[in-house]
């Protein structure tokens, strides 16, 4: 192959690579109502839903009624960290709470002292899709800090890590309002 139709070639292959792939909407922005699944391999319940009459957080199998606690408002956000509101229809507690001292997680009345588990840090795990995330929590006592969704028996806690076996702390964030219904 002569230098020319080899450098012709290249270019057209180099123009290929440097098309851009089709963009996914990042989801997660302040004032956005969303809904998150969790990415764990254990079939069970998988949307995490606040459940406001007695201030606890599990997981639910859709996010219709009357699992009104599937939608949460992105209530702040800057830089990486950021504040869940649960938007459930029972009046309650509202704050997702990350205890690090027990490893379990609830709801918080407010988002000043004590409840410093309330301030989660954002990491992104799929650079080709910015809607799959772990969420840390950055409360002030040492203990487990990833938000741990465990579809076996539908309860919701911290994890050490986000390595196996705990595929639970994978979150799919998604805007809320859609109903999704799988049971």
């Amino acid at each position: 192959m002569k230098r020319r139709e080899f450098l012709q070639a290249m270019g057209g292959s180099a123009a290929v690579l440097f098309i851009p792939l089709p963009q996914v909407e990042q989801i997660l922005k302040q004032g956005v109502q969303i809904n998150l699944k969790c990415l764990g391999n254990t079939p069970g319940p998988t949307y995490l839903d606040g459940r406001t009459a007695n201030s606890t957080v599990g997981l639910a199998p859709k996010t219709a009624k009357p699992y009104s606690g599937t939608k949460w408002l992105v209530a702040s956000m800057q830089g990486d960290l950021l504040r869940l509101q649960c938007k459930g229809s029972v009046p309650g507690n509202r704050w997702l709470d990350g205890r690090t001292g027990n490893g379990s997680v609830g709801l918080a009345p407010n988002t000043k002292e004590p409840f410093t588990g309330t301030l989660w840090r954002v990491v992104y795990l799929d650079r080709n899709n910015p809607n799959i995330i772990a969420l840390e929590c950055q409360g002030k006592v040492n203990g487990p800090r990833w938000l741990d969704g465990r579809t076996a028996n539908g309860s919701v806690g911290l994890a050490p890590k986000t390595d196996p076996p705990y595929t639970g702390t994978h979150w799919e964030v998604m805007k809320a309002g859609v109903i999704i219904d799988e049971g």
